[in-house]
């Protein structure tokens, strides 16, 4: 019986600059990590916009309901977007849903910074744009997850796919100084049109690079194409050795899950909510979208209302949360994401409570409270800091990882809508109270997660189906698996 991580393979012997398949993989990645900066980029750049007086000028001044609908309309588009996003991953292909993201993001964003112009509907126009920018970004967010893990090399798989939402948070990085450089400094509509016809670069590349990256080798092999889907893994994981002991038990592996979830029409709605084990894997798609993320409401609730002031403070939290997502990439090598989870969800409980103390503080005081306004923003920090160490997890099988992604971006999409509209208006209306709503929910996630989360470290895409078919799966192990020499004679017949 072997272990797969002791398999041969091209990687082992090959230096990084010599494995040309991997360098070419790591160069169609590339547009999944552009895409994922963008996509950080442009979810941060709405609230930074609105600190510009031309920006506000310009749009006729959005508030309440009219600025909650412009916050909200991405995350509206996006629901709407999912199931066909959904169809066209599991009939057309991968790519295109991230073609689909190029355009959405090049044609949104021409159209938004239209708005404005004399004569025009500047709120109207870039509503528009915003609702066709919606449609791309969650379409990419479902394709992404999906590329990620179905190409990557099994060696890396895991922190690559860690990593994935390390990107968005450097889009929100980015974002965040573009906006303290110009809306800071800059008192022209361009203090937010450049800002935001940035994004046009990234988009151009995404549909251009798009037209070379092949299809994943599980697609492939769904769709009857086996030789394609073999001579994939050979050239991108084997580095053009057609022999190569992991690429044959890659591929082995790949034919029996995929044929046996074929055989028992696991593709299929009613198949997939027969069964213990993939109601799990749906439920725990939806679980990690019920994540809360503090409004940056919360500076005007401490006296931190000048735009410079929030824009700095806020490019240096995208900086501080960056960091620490990376550093969570590096500690799940070790220690699996379950643990991480539970062992920062009472950290952001805590500094809940602390919110509400030193926001309580500084809006009791007659003249407000210098140090419980910093010990406000200084517990916001601490709070994304631990929140942004939570990374992203496979845990559906082949047949129904479209419909899981749908699932989290139903719920993804819903939770968004509420927390930049409902939030906010709560907030301003109630101010600090409202983080009170929040602590029984982090208390319900804490037990959630340690109940149902399964720890997926080690195990390829198809061995994480073995722990959920477990009794006990949050503590299950993956069986004991065939011999690769058998699996690669197997896999001869496909060559």
């Amino acid at each position: 019986m072997l272990d797969w991580h002791t398999i041969p393979n091209a990687s082992d012997r090959l230096k990084w600059y010599q494995n040309k398949g991997q360098l070419k993989l790591n160069l169609f990645l590339s547009i999944i990590f552009v895409g994922m900066v963008l996509n950080g980029y442009d979810g941060s750049l709405v609230s930074g916009l609105q600190a510009s007086d031309a920006w506000q000028a310009d749009l006729g001044y959005p508030d309440g309901v009219r600025l909650g609908l412009l916050n909200a309309i991405g995350s509206i588009s996006g629901l709407v977007v999912g199931p066909i996003i959904t169809y066209i991953d599991e009939n057309w292909g991968r790519r295109w849903g991230i073609r689909f993201y190029g355009y959405t993001m090049l044609i949104g964003s021409v159209i938004g910074c239209v708005a404005g112009i004399s004569g025009a509907n500047g709120y109207g126009i870039f509503v528009a744009g915003r609702a066709i920018i919606g449609l791309g970004l969650a379409s990419f967010l479902m394709t992404s997850l999906i590329v990620v893990q179905e190409i990557t090399h099994p060696r890396s798989r895991e922190s690559v796919a860690a990593s994935w939402d390390s990107y968005w948070i450097l889009g929100s990085v980015i974002a965040a100084w573009v906006n303290f450089g110009c809306v800071g400094y800059i008192t022209s509509s361009w203090s937010w049109r450049i800002p935001y016809i940035i994004q046009v670069p990234f988009a151009l590349y995404i549909l251009i690079m798009v037209q070379f990256v092949p299809e994943t080798p599980r697609f492939l092999f769904a769709k009857g194409r086996e030789a394609e889907a073999y001579a994939f893994l050979v050239e991108y994981h084997g580095n053009g050795d057609v022999d190569d002991p992991l690429v044959q038990f890659e591929f082995q592996e790949m034919k029996d899950a995929i044929n046996a979830e074929k055989a028992a029409k696991a593709e299929k709605w009613s198949t997939i909510l027969k069964t213990r084990a993939n109601v799990h894997r749906l439920g725990l798609a939806a679980l990690m979208v019920f994540l809360t993320i503090v409004n940056t409401t919360v500076f005007d609730l401490v006296g931190i209302t000048d735009p410079t002031t929030q824009t700095g403070i806020q490019a240096g939290l995208s900086v501080f949360t960056w960091f620490c997502q990376i550093s969570a990439v590096y500690i799940g090598k070790f220690v699996g994401r379950r643990k991480i989870l539970l062992f920062i969800w009472p950290i952001l409980l805590l500094s809940f409570i602390g919110l509400c103390v030193s926001s309580g503080v500084f809006a009791n005081a007659s003249e407000g409270n210098t140090r419980a306004g910093i010990a406000t923003v200084a517990l916001v920090w601490i709070y994304l800091g631990f929140f942004n160490c939570s990374n992203p997890a496979e845990v559906q099988t082949f047949s129904m990882r479209s419909k899981g992604l749908l699932v989290w971006n139903t719920v993804t999409q819903l939770m968004s809508a509420y927390t930049t509209w409902v939030d906010a208006i709560a907030l301003n209306s109630i101010g600090y109270k409202y983080y009170i709503v929040y602590m029984p929910l982090l208390v319900i996630q804490w037990v959630l997660v340690y109940f149902f989360m399964v720890e997926t470290k080690g195990y390829t895409l198809e061995e994480i189906a073995t722990v959920f078919d477990g009794k006990n799966p949050s503590l299950s192990s993956v069986q004991t698996l065939p011999a690769v020499e058998q699996q690669g004679e197997e896999g001869e017949d496909t060559k």
